[in-house]
Parts: structure tokens; C-alpha cells; sequence
């Protein structure tokens, strides 16, 4: 199973630390891209985050002298001492700080979105290995640009364990009918010749494929490759058994 590693944002490679065949353990830093952006965004976003808890501080202040003043003129209007029209005042000034507060409130949370979110900007600007294995593919330098705006582009190719690979076959529709899972397997590739290597059927794919109105199906066939001699993307001649008889004429 290979992994396609790539990058979530868009930057320049400032280093590489896994190549061609390197060994990586599961969050291991394969490569990093340079920071000096994303750490300004995050600078950016905290003070704006600051500042937006002060304007809050702020309204929350004005909204409980704005409730003095409300309840000052409700007691003073009791008295007869204050106009009704002073204490609507108070009153539509008090409902004027606490929409303040809601307004306020809505602006710190926009903030921390903000600033989380160049958190996670800075945080992918170092890129991992998802899983334990082997790098097979790099296909970045160093200085390098790499562009995330559309799609992530992909920087590593990492095998997961080469030593269970598996073959995948073009089966003729005229001869799947026979393939079951489980069945026993031989095939060759051009590095070994006259060496035989044996596998076992796992399954065979419903998606079919059609090159020139020949159709054909994909048999995944599993093989212990524990003294690591085939490499990924050998071409393999493969041989199924249908059927087998022992001490026959």
C-alpha cells in the first residue's frame, strides 16, 4: 500500500529531511516549508484576537453602567422626580449595550476562528508521514515551490511495507469467471529470470476496463515479498491455477 504525502498550504521547500528509500516512523518530519508568512498571520490573528476580547471588556463595562443608569431612573421615576422620557432614554441606551455585548461577544469569536485557523496555516507548514514505511518517491528540492490552491500537490510516495506487496492483473472477461479468491498463483518478472514467485488470489475487482473493446479485471493478488526482491512497479507474467491433480495418468 503506498501513501501520497503532500502539502496543505503553499510555500517554498526550506528543507527535506526523508529521500529515496528512507525508512520513516509514523510522524516523523519529512519536510518543511518556510514559516516567515504564516508566522506573521498568526502574530496578525492574535492581536486581532486581543483586541477583539478588549472591545468586549469594553461593552461589557458600558452595558452595567448603562443598567445603572436604566435602574437609577426607574427608582427616580417611582419618585416623580425624573420624566418618563428620561427613563425611555435609559432604557433604549441600556438595550443599545447589551446588543454592544452580543456584537462584541460574536467579534471575539470571530477572532479566535481566525486565529485557530493560522494556527493549523503554521502547523502545515510541517509535514509529517502519515504511516510507518519506506519512501519510494520524492519529488521536491530544496527552494522549491510548491502551490496548494487547487489541489495538494504531492511531495513524498511512501510504501507502507514492502515486504507484503501485491500484483495487480488483466484478466480477460473470457477467463475471470474461473478466478476465486484464494486461488494459487506463479508469476515472473524481468529482473529474476526463470524464478518463480507464487501468491494467492484476495479478490477481483468489479470495475471493469476496456482498452480497444477488450475488456479485462483486475485480480489483486497478495505476495510475501520478505527477502524484498520485488520493487514496486515490476511487470509480472502471471500464471493462474485453475485446477491441480497429483498422481495421475
Amino acid at each position: 500500500v503506498a501513501v501520497l504525502v503532500g502539502t496543505q498550504v503553499s510555500g517554498r521547500i526550506e528543507t527535506i529531511k526523508a529521500d529515496f528509500n528512507s525508512v520513516v516512523k509514523k510522524g516523523q518530519v519529512v519536510a518543511t516549508i518556510e514559516p516567515s508568512l504564516f508566522q506573521a498571520a498568526v502574530a496578525q490573528s492574535r492581536a486581532n484576537y486581543r483586541a477583539a476580547k478588549a472591545s468586549a471588556d469594553k461593552a461589557n463595562a458600558q452595558e452595567l453602567d448603562a443598567e445603572r443608569q436604566y435602574k437609577r431612573a426607574e427608582t427616580l421615576g417611582e419618585q416623580k422626580r425624573v420624566a418618563q422620557v428620561d427613563i425611555d432614554t435609559a432604557e433604549a441606551n441600556y438595550n443599545i449595550a447589551r446588543a454592544g455585548v452580543a456584537a462584541a461577544e460574536a467579534g471575539v469569536q470571530q477572532a479566535s476562528a481566525s486565529l485557530n485557523q493560522a494556527l493549523v496555516s503554521l502547523k502545515y507548514t510541517t509535514i509529517t508521514s502519515p504511516i510507518d514505511g519506506v519512501v519510494i518517491s520524492r519529488s521536491i528540492d530544496v527552494g522549491q515551490t510548491v502551490a496548494a490552491s487547487l489541489s495538494a500537490p504531492t511531495l513524498f510516495t511512501i510504501a507502507q511495507d514492502l515486504t507484503k506487496m501485491q500484483v495487480d492483473t488483466s484478466v480477460a472477461e473470457g477467463d475471470v469467471g474461473k478466478i476465486q479468491p484464494g486461488m494459487a498463483v506463479t508469476f515472473m518478472v524481468d529482473a529474476y529470470p526463470g524464478q518463480r514467485f507464487r501468491g494467492s488470489v484476495r479478490q477481483v475487482r468489479d470495475a471493469a476496463t476496456t482498452v480497444q473493446n477488450v475488456v479485462t479485471y483486475d485480480a489483486v493478488i497478495d505476495v510475501d515479498n520478505q527477502k524484498r526482491l520485488l520493487k514496486p512497479g515490476m511487470t509480472a507474467t502471471v500464471t493462474f491455477t485453475a485446477a491441480a491433480r497429483d498422481d495421475v495418468l
